[in-house]
């Protein structure tokens, strides 16, 4: 439950990271203007660039990258203009060379041409005979960055029939030449099928059940991860997957939520998108499934993280409400500011302190579709689809969220976003080479980068819809490892207008016929699968081990919001924190599961035939505990009170006494110490205590004592008689 780093450290480091990357960016644009960047370390396949041999001050040293403007889109009758970029690793300054632009009047037909095509180490110079444009790339200094925009003819690329087209771009001469390559579309017809962007709304992978204040505030902040992505959907048609373990987060805090947390939930309810609500903690269904979870693990309850004092003087709001039929129209109108946090009409509380809100409105992420089902990409298998397809929500079956790749059948790739059904199981096929690529997108803040993704992007979805023009066409922004503010707006933009459509929502999707498609593909997640049952088995331990607790939910409430963090698709792209944070988890849990136990005592000496023995029972919890000590001899010399009821205090040693007989004037004996709940559940070890019996040291004192006052008694007797005696012969002499 403790994580390796808190979201807000990992904020903050991520943000360090990216600043030479910015830096890169902002000398691009000072040398060239906005249309042209520095290229990215981690530039996609859309931006392959080759270098040639090193010679020391010429252009066969410089990496290179080149990228078309408006998502590489040509509009009837325009120019299209094209940026490239040149980076010199050099000491020594790079002389002023020239670029040249060449595509093609051959298309590239297929998804396997343009991968083929982009991802090519050295370009076939064969393959683009046509030469387009030419410019010329500055001087370049050490170290520096040289850039130019060039012009695609409108006369020569009105000639090109609707289609996807290599781009490429060579810089400089002879040896020295350096290569990148890139594409761009020619629109067709958009056809007749909808379009649909789903977007995701989730926190950075964390270990504790719910983000914390300070991580809230710097998450909601303007330049936050949580506020860059609602930014970015605002005012676009995206459908929103919400993760509902953020809105919680914001809700229990109540009036001590941070300002921009509390904007940022008002914001999210008023926007009139369409959403479904992920798992919460955006937990790996894949995972839950192949661990043999017949249905997603959920929260019962977050009432240990609500604090009274928090809920004074907040109106009650209705109870949420939404649709649970995935085709009903789930886009609701904005309805005013709404309260940060909405609570019941009844009082779930104390009963004489404020209402408190219940687990559905805690959650609620405002009117959606229910029973949606994203499991993370390449995960969505034929029992993962299966096991999803048989839930339903009053009766109306689920939907899953799956990715091209993983369907095969008579309808392939081309069909990305038809509605279908896979052994009965309801499914939406999102395009996995477009959404990748706006993942890429959104990821970066690197003009350029975007630039090339989304390029390729627009090339996959204009394929798509030549293929079928009647289908639907759905793509995904994946969860991202990281998110920029500037780039998960284009990628959005950009998405949700792909291949000359506007995006629609997720009940017009749904409404599509159903195709039949089959499900041949996907990763089965075996060790996330393993690390949830340890971590269930963990569970099961603090569950048995909370029944100490007036209120056992202190503990498993926690517990269960933690692992499914933990289980959280964020984590997938950090295997190596991810171990971290769940070694983190185990060694809490094992702290926990030994916070209460029987303080070991020393040897003790019986020297009375009865006697109470004084024990103390150490209690590590923030809260009282009810107990049972279990007393157990190992041999019939000691009568011992077999069950004491022990009422430990919070962070404390509590005291107890345990009244003991023996049966023997002397001898060894052995008492075994056990701590159980009042559903005598074992708490902790069994701990023994050696006795040494010493009963007959009691009749020996007590024949001594009473021959020592026997003595006092004659003696005294004697001497008063003496006395008197004396006293009388006084008397007569």
């Amino acid at each position: 439950m403790t994580p390796s780093l808190s979201a807000s450290v990992r904020h903050r480091l991520r943000r360090l990271a990216a600043a030479p990357a910015m830096l890169s960016a902002l000398l691009t644009l000072a040398l060239a203007g906005p249309a042209a960047a520095a290229p990215s370390a981690s530039s996609p396949a859309t931006a392959t660039a080759t270098t040639a041999p090193a010679a020391t001050g010429d252009a066969s040293t410089v990496t290179f990258a080149v990228a078309p403007s408006a998502d590489g889109v040509v509009t009837a009758g325009q120019p299209l203009a094209v940026s490239v970029s040149a980076r010199n690793a050099t000491g020594s300054t790079v002389p002023a060379s020239s670029v040249h632009l060449t595509t093609s009047t051959q298309a590239l037909a297929t998804r396997a041409d343009v991968k083929a095509w982009l991802a090519a180490p050295a370009a076939d110079a064969a393959r683009t005979e046509l030469a387009v444009a030419d410019g010329e790339v500055p001087s370049i200094v050490p170290l520096g960055v040289g850039s130019a925009t060039l012009s695609l003819d409108a006369t020569a690329l009105a000639a090109l029939a609707p289609g996807v087209y290599p781009l490429r771009a060579d810089y400089g001469s002879g040896a020295s030449t350096t290569t990148a390559v890139s594409v761009f579309v020619v629109p067709g017809d958009a056809g007749t099928g909808a379009l649909g962007l789903v977007a995701p709304l989730t926190a950075p992978a964390q270990s504790t059940g719910l983000l914390t204040s300070t991580e809230l505030a710097e998450l909601t902040a303007p330049d936050g991860e949580l506020r860059a992505q609602l930014d970015a959907v605002s005012g676009t048609a995206a459908i929103l997957a919400v993760d509902p373990a953020i809105v919680a987060a914001i809700r229990v805090l109540g009036t001590s939520a941070p300002a921009s947390a509390t904007r940022w939930l008002a914001d999210l309810l008023q926007l009139p998108n369409s959403r479904f609500a992920l798992q919460f903690g955006d937990a790996d269904l894949a995972a839950q499934v192949a661990a043999g979870q017949s249905t997603p693990l959920t929260v019962s309850t977050l009432a240990p993280y609500l604090t009274e004092s928090d809920f004074t003087g907040i109106t009650p709001s209705p109870a949420p409400s939404g649709s649970a039929d995935p085709t009903a129209d789930p886009t609701p109108g904005p309805t005013g500011d709404p309260a940060p946090t909405p609570t019941p009409t009844g009082n779930t509380g104390t009963g004489t302190g404020p209402t408190l809100p219940t687990l559905a409105q805690l959650t609620d992420i405002g009117a959606g579709t229910g029973s949606v089902f994203w499991p993370a990409s390449g995960t969505a298998t034929a029992d993962v689809v299966a096991a999803l397809g048989a839930l339903t929500v009053d009766d109306i079956a689920s939907i899953t969220l799956v990715d091209s790749e993983t369907v095969t059948g008579s309808e392939t790739q081309a069909a990305a976003g038809a509605r279908g059904t896979a052994n009965g199981a309801q499914v939406l096929v999102y395009d996995a080479d477009a959404s990748r690529a706006l993942a890429t997108a959104a990821a970066t803040d690197t003009p350029l980068t975007r630039a090339e993704a989304l390029a390729e992007a627009s090339a996959y979805a204009a394929l798509a819809v030549a293929a079928d023009p009647s289908a639907p066409l759905l793509v995904a922004l994946d969860r991202p490892s990281e998110v920029t503010g500037a780039g998960a707006r284009a990628a959005v933009v950009a998405g949700t207008h792909l291949a000359g459509r506007a995006a629609t929502d997720l009940a017009t999707l749904t409404a599509a016929p159903a195709a039949t498609l089959s499900i041949a593909g996907g990763e089965v997640p075996t060790d996330r699968a393993a690390d949830l049952t340890a971590l269930l088995a963990g569970e099961d331990e603090l569950t048995d081990f909370a029944t100490i607790l007036a209120d056992p939910a202190l503990i498993t409430a926690r517990e269960r919001a933690s692992i499914l963090q933990l289980l959280g698709n964020g984590w997938r792209a950090q295997p190596a924190q991810a171990a971290a944070a769940l070694e983190a988890h185990r060694t809490q849990t094992q702290e926990t599961l030994e916070a209460v136990a029987v303080v070991p005592p020393s040897d003790i000496t019986l020297a009375a035939t009865s006697a109470p023995l004084t024990f103390s029972v150490r209690n590590d919890l923030p809260w009282p505990v009810s107990l049972r000590l279990i007393a157990t001899p190992n041999d019939p010399r000691l009568v011992v009170q077999n069950t004491t009821e022990v009422e430990a205090g919070p962070e404390q040693n509590t005291r107890v006494q345990v009244p003991v007989e023996a049966r023997v004037g002397s001898g060894e004996s052995t008492l075994s110490l056990q701590l159980r709940s009042p559903e005598m559940v074992a708490i902790g070890d069994t701990v023994p205590v050696h006795v040494t019996v010493r009963a007959e040291w009691e009749s020996v004192g007590l024949i001594v004592m009473a021959t020592l006052v026997g003595a006092m008694i004659v003696i005294g007797i004697v001497r008063t008689v003496r006395k008197m005696r004396r006293r009388k012969e006084d008397s007569d002499g």
